[in-house]
């Protein structure tokens, strides 16, 4: 997961963009994709509305908006799960999909690793987030020398899609950060795998989105760190 300092998070190599900026991703000749700031993406994690569900040739397509647009999410043979997953959700309802993106006749898709039914505050949650790194990206992006229209329209997407959330009455949520220091402070050796770490806030009622944005934010600070991979210790 992209983090401000550059680095990378809990979820290596696992990026949030809007839908706007999934559909004008480049594809290089060696079939990676580059975003508008010129930053790989290898995975991706979205939420949006999901508005539509169907098959054809095989495959469940299932349209997923953001306030920037809709991306397609396409599960295929290979996604057994995740197409049962799909095709379960009656839209419209909102949902978290994690994946790889691909080409699929022309345009940017989705292809799905998991599919999760969440609800609006937990993609509004999103929408903070996202809107939060990719303007560290285009800052990034300008300071390195970059410059041009796509960058303007980013912005400019990203703070349209920021106006959906800022009136929108969201509960506040819960001191997630407290939460997850005090599930690592009662963890033996003050360590505990990332998954048992997210698991134990969701029994307290907390989202993953929500827990791992918190981490996220944990790290950056220097309150923890991974000493190794899925392992999350405590300073």
């Amino acid at each position: 997961m992209e983090t401000p300092d550059g680095g990378r998070g809990a979820l290596a190599g696992t990026s949030r963009l809007f839908a706007g900026e999934i559909a004008g991703l480049d594809r290089c000749a060696d079939g990676r994709f580059r975003s508008v700031t010129g930053d790989p993406v290898e995975r991706l994690f979205f939420a949006g509305a999901l508005t539509h569900v169907g098959t054809r040739g095989g495959r469940v397509h299932a349209r997923v908006a953001d306030p920037t647009g809709t991306v397609q999410v396409v599960a295929g043979r290979r996604e057994p799960g995740q197409a049962a997953a799909l095709t379960a959700i009656a839209p419209p309802a909102f949902i978290t999909v994690t994946g790889v993106p691909g080409l699929l006749e022309g345009r940017v898709a989705i292809i799905p690793e998991a599919v999760v039914r969440t609800d609006r505050a937990v993609r509004d949650l999103w929408v903070l987030r996202t809107a939060d790194l990719t303007l560290f990206r285009i800052e990034r992006a300008v300071d390195a020398g970059e410059n041009g229209d796509a960058l303007v329209a980013l912005a400019r997407m990203v703070h349209e899609a920021l106006r959906t959330v800022s009136d929108s009455p969201v509960a506040p949520p819960p001191d997630v950060r407290s939460l997850l220091i005090s599930i690592l402070e009662d963890a033996p050796g003050r360590r505990i795998a990332e998954e048992d770490l997210f698991a134990a806030a969701a029994v307290r009622g907390v989202e993953r989105v929500a827990a791992e944005s918190a981490l996220e934010e944990l790290m950056e600070e220097g309150e923890c760190y991974m000493p190794s991979s899925g392992q999350v210790r405590l300073i």
